[in-house]
């Protein structure tokens, strides 16, 4: 039995209303909780706080698909969520259900391909067939329900580090509504143990801005220590969380020779999208950085064999090739080479990285771009190329870099000193 969230823009659409309806009753019936915002998100308003917490922490979920729905930026957020939770291996079980005569190809063409990775309800004449085929799939519901996942572990902790502030209630209200959280929660920050999971909640999703102040709001209520780590849980949240999730490797298998391409110029960028993607997940993901050496004229094998040589060192520590030997749980991490390209990488770049590929081919290769993207031909030499969009502009990434220096010495401008 579980909370299972269903994602919908019903309101005016009284056939996706009749299917919603007998899907919430359909899964009482079985014993879950079916989670559902009746209410409709004005543009420009915040997400709303339930919807927050329902998708990051729900164990299954439905996604209503008719027109509004591939129109709405909410219904699209809280796919990306939810798929991005899927990427990092929680068992979650997300059902897609097309409505009237929408088409998998009018899925694709709204951005949400994603879902096209997993199996579709077919929508049916009636109201009723559609929610019964949809309620058969929780057969395949776990027992186990999302014991191992990264985005509940990271709101869990960060909502332990926000305990400290609890005594001084009126700072955590305070941080409360500079994250815009509603009214009507804000009794509960003080009044029950999860009261700081709201906070954790909306840091997970506020603006980087207002993160920064909330943050800056409950810093003397808390310890040095506590500080610094809420610091470095939150320095990449300023990362699209589509851009993010497209620097995971899709869920079930290795990444196959992954190229990653960012139009960035600082390692500190890339690092940060990596960060922002697993959730600061040490134990399952590692992360490196090179450069590219002065090239002479085999510019295609000077690369690549400073690279091979850079994989070596830098990930097992084995800097010459008597100890170059893959220890037995390589395929237990991800590894994320970052190459600090700083320019638009030409055809010869594309296929020293194919070489690499061809040594490590578990490898991810991150390419810091510099401002401008690598030209389509190029692009198409790589095995497996993702642009990271939506592109970088240089403010937003030398916005990102200082407000994470200033919240990296929080601690010590508490004390006076700059």
């Amino acid at each position: 039995m579980g909370e299972v969230f269903i994602s919908h823009s019903a309101r005016g659409d009284a056939y996706a209303l009749d299917v919603l309806e007998k899907i919430e009753r359909g899964l009482e019936k079985r014993g879950h909780r079916p989670l559902v915002d009746q209410a409709a998100i004005p543009p420009g308003e915040e997400w709303r706080t339930e919807v927050i917490k329902w998708v990051a922490r729900c164990d299954a979920a439905v996604v209503l698909l008719n027109d509004k729905a591939l129109k709405s930026p909410w219904v699209r957020r809280e796919v990306n969520i939810l798929m991005w939770r899927r990427a990092l291996g929680a068992p979650l079980l997300v059902i897609p259900v097309l409505l009237g005569d929408l088409t998998t190809g009018d899925v694709k063409g709204a951005g949400l391909e994603e879902l096209r990775a997993v199996q579709f309800a077919r929508t049916r004449p009636d109201a009723k067939t559609v929610a019964e085929q949809v309620l058969d799939r929780f057969a395949e519901l776990p027992d186990d329900l999302a014991d191992s996942d990264p985005m509940r572990e990271w709101i869990t902790d960060l909502g332990g580090y926000l305990q400290e502030a609890r005594a001084d209630s009126q700072r955590l209200v305070r941080a409360a509504k500079e994250l815009q959280i509603e009214d009507a929660h804000l009794p509960a920050l003080t009044g029950r143990h999860d009261g700081c999971l709201l906070l954790a909640h909306r840091l997970l999703v506020a603006p980087p801005a207002r993160m920064a102040r909330a943050l800056g709001i409950l810093a003397p209520s808390l310890s040095d220590q506590t500080i610094s780590r809420l610091a470095g849980s939150l320095r990449s949240t300023w990362v699209n969380e589509e851009a993010a999730r497209s620097v995971l490797p899709p869920p079930g298998g290795p990444p196959r020779a992954m190229t990653l391409l960012l139009n960035a110029h600082f390692r500190e960028t890339a690092e940060d999208y990596v960060r922002r993607a697993t959730f600061g997940n040490h134990e399952d993901y590692e992360v490196q950085s090179t450069g590219t050496l002065p090239l002479g004229e085999d510019r295609v094998g000077e690369r690549a064999r400073s690279w091979e040589d850079a994989v070596w060192k830098l990930f097992f520590d084995a800097e010459v090739p008597e100890d170059r030997w893959l220890p037995d749980d390589v395929a237990a991490r991800t590894h994320y080479l970052i190459i600090r390209e700083q320019q638009p990488p030409d055809e010869d770049f594309a296929d020293a990285v194919a070489l690499l590929h061809g040594l490590f081919s578990w490898l991810i290769v991150l390419v810091t771009t510099g401002t401008s993207v690598p030209a389509p031909e190029v692009r198409k030499r790589f095995a497996n190329a993702v642009l990271l969009k939506p592109l970088l502009t240089v403010q937003e990434e030398q916005t990102a870099r200082m407000r994470n220096k200033k919240l990296a010495t929080l601690p010590t401008r508490l004390t006076g000193t700059y």
